[in-house]
């Protein structure tokens, strides 16, 4: 199959720009327009055309058979959109060599195309783009657009040099992972509804302005972190503080995770009180502009899904992108209505699956904890079972918050929180379920502790990875075990399944005592229980996206999120597809088949949150 290497040069200027827009709207904007694009087949000299829209179509169709090749570009989510919405071409096979650098180089702080070109010691990648700035295609005199035309063929010729050297290490099901995740937003297949999204918008600006007039401030002083914190010396309380991990400097704490200013929310003064209500809710405006951006997003169409493939460098997993978080869309809160706002097209279905609590199946597998691998392989529910443990009887479903700490404890001590930490996410999780209540610190060491005596398999995983795995990965002793499966090895610099791309610790040091490496341009800090997050959520991403991939073999795949694969499926095929997307959740990759006891749920309805 011929491989297409393809670029595109667009008009852009200084108030319509990709770093302004997001892609969809930058391509559906009537400002849009094509000055040329540049393509390669194989390693044939790269081509140029520039024209007219229509001209340009007709060029791109005469010179490829589209359909029986491959397309390559660095960052194809933009040029295959393009692509599809503007030329209306669909090739056979999506690559993408932005997608294929996260992969196999994260470490890198940028993975544009000049820094993977830099990277490869490649020749420099021109600037002639600068020049373009505001020009559309007929202000270009020949000259110019001569000097347009090298810079793309250049830019197209790195594109291909790098994809080769990318691609002899890029699995061949990472490259299916690519396409697929290139077609949830090229070929986007979920729409808004939009007199709903409106209506959460409205309630949304709403609720905030009456957070505004209890707090008896203005916007402005709960958007500045100076006025904020002035207004609450005024009420006599002192602004919490703590030490930013970005700069090492003290900051205020004023986020939602910072459990100082949260205990604010029960101060017995109410006007402080309502102060700190309104920060929460108008400085974390995530519910007010995401409502806001799929309202406008639906107004062009349908909903393309942006997401980074190995957007999470460390654990490969999916991150958002496009200014709208695919992989956040919260079940409760403010923002929880716009699940019902995601629906499928007249005559289909929203159907969606879920590898059920793939990560605590992972964990548990990975350190040998067979009595727990047992108990998941028979059906007994782990939250309920930890907290008959914890309350000395049995615990069923119908004990909500008995239940709930169970399953707190569960997800939150697999990775080696302490009392204090596990208190927290107690007390967090009780603000949105009224059931759990929180827990004295006294009450959460005892937690802590009788978690791990009852699972020191797992603490022994911690302690293994700290003493014996970090110090081979340091000093680069390759294809030693893991976990006891021998399901990851030490390898370049890291972890994985053997041969394939997985966990990077570049530049693996140890500074007064603590392992740290370069991710970007920070060092990240680096301990036993911590690289077991990275083991196992590396792991179940490994397992969820095997089984997405069997998925979108026969149905396509329109939106992934973290455990879940979800699909639009024709109403008269729902009844097939369903029974194929659980016969793909429900069973394991090879290599751990016979450790590994998965399973799934599925729900269906006309919107993602009837579905799910």
């Amino acid at each position: 199959m011929d491989i297409i290497t393809l670029d595109f040069e667009t008009y852009y200027s200084a108030d319509y720009s990709l770093s302004k827009m997001q892609t969809d709207a930058y391509v559906h904007d009537e400002r849009f327009e094509v000055v040329g694009v540049s393509l390669m087949r194989n390693d044939e000299p790269a081509v140029w055309f520039s024209g007219d829209d229509l001209e340009t179509a007709a060029w791109l169709r005469g010179i490829v058979d589209w359909e029986n090749c491959a397309v390559r570009c660095h960052n194809t989510l933009f040029d295959g959109y393009i692509m599809t919405q503007h030329f209306g071409i669909k090739p056979k096979l999506w690559m993408d060599t932005l997608s294929q650098a996260r992969m196999l180089l994260p470490w890198l702080p940028s993975h544009s195309l000049a820094s993977i070109t830099k990277h490869f010691a490649l020749p420099d990648k021109g600037t002639a783009v600068h020049k373009a700035l505001g020009k559309r295609r007929t202000d270009f005199n020949p000259v110019a657009l001569a000097e347009y035309a090298a810079y793309c063929k250049h830019d197209t010729w790195l594109c291909n040099e790098i994809g080769k050297r990318l691609d002899a290490d890029t699995p061949v099901l990472d490259a299916k992972l690519i396409d697929m995740t290139v077609r949830m937003f090229t070929e986007p297949q979920l729409v808004g509804d939009k007199v709903l999204m409106e209506k959460l918008y409205n309630d949304e600006l709403e609720r905030k302005e009456k957070l505004l007039i209890l707090a008896a401030t203005d916007r402005a002083q709960i958007m500045s972190n100076d006025k904020f914190a002035l207004r609450l010396e005024e009420l006599g309380v002192t602004p919490p503080l703590k030490v930013s991990k970005a700069t090492g400097n003290l900051t205020y704490a004023f986020a939602k995770s910072d459990k100082a200013f949260t205990d604010l929310l029960d101060h017995e003064d109410s006007e402080v009180q309502a102060l700190v209500a309104a920060r929460v809710g108008v400085k974390t405006t995530i519910a007010e502009t995401r409502a806001l951006k799929f309202l406008e997003t639906s107004r062009r169409g349908a909903l393309p899904v942006y997401l980074n493939f190995w957007g999470a460098k460390t654990t490969g997993r999916y991150s958002g992108g496009n200014k709208i978080n695919w992989q956040n869309i919260p079940a409760r809160g403010p923002s929880a209505g716009l699940r019902k706002a995601l629906r499928a097209p007249e005559g289909h279905t929203v159907l969606v699956g879920d590898s059920s609590n793939i990560e605590l199946r992972v964990i548990m597998a990975a350190a040998g904890q067979l009595d727990v691998v047992d108990k998941i392989r028979n059906g007994v529910d782990l939250y309920c079972d930890f907290a008959s443990k914890l309350f000395g009887r049995t615990v069923t479903k119908a004990d909500v918050a008995e239940r709930m700490l169970g399953k707190v404890a569960m997800l939150s001590l697999q990775y080696g929180a302490g009392a204090e930490r596990f208190q927290e996410m107690v007390r967090v999780t009780a603000r949105s379920i009224p059931a759990l209540e929180p827990i004295s610190i006294g009450r959460a060491l005892e937690i802590v502790q009788l978690y791990r005596g009852t699972h020191h398999k797992v603490v022994q995983l911690w302690k293994y990875c700290n003493d014996v795995v970090l110090p081979q990965i340091a000093n680069g002793q390759d294809l030693q075990p893991v976990d006891v499966n021998g399901w990851c090895v030490t390898q370049n610099n890291g972890f994985g399944r053997a041969g394939e791309p997985g966990v990077v610790y570049h530049d693996l040091t140890q500074t007064d005592g603590e392992w740290n490496y370069q991710m970007g341009r920070m060092r990240v800090r680096i301990h036993g229980p911590k690289m077991v997050e990275n083991l196992c959520q590396h792991l179940a991403m490994k397992v969820v996206m095997w089984q997405t991939a069997r998925i979108n073999h026969k149905q396509p795949v329109a939106l992934s999120v973290h455990d879940e694969a979800v699909c639009v499926v024709r109403n008269d095929l729902l009844t097939e597809a369903r029974a194929y997307m659980e016969e793909c959740l429900a069973l394991a990759p090879l290599w751990c088949r016979d450790h590994l006891p998965v399973a799934c749920e599925t729900g269906a309805g006309e919107s993602y949150g009837e579905a799910k």
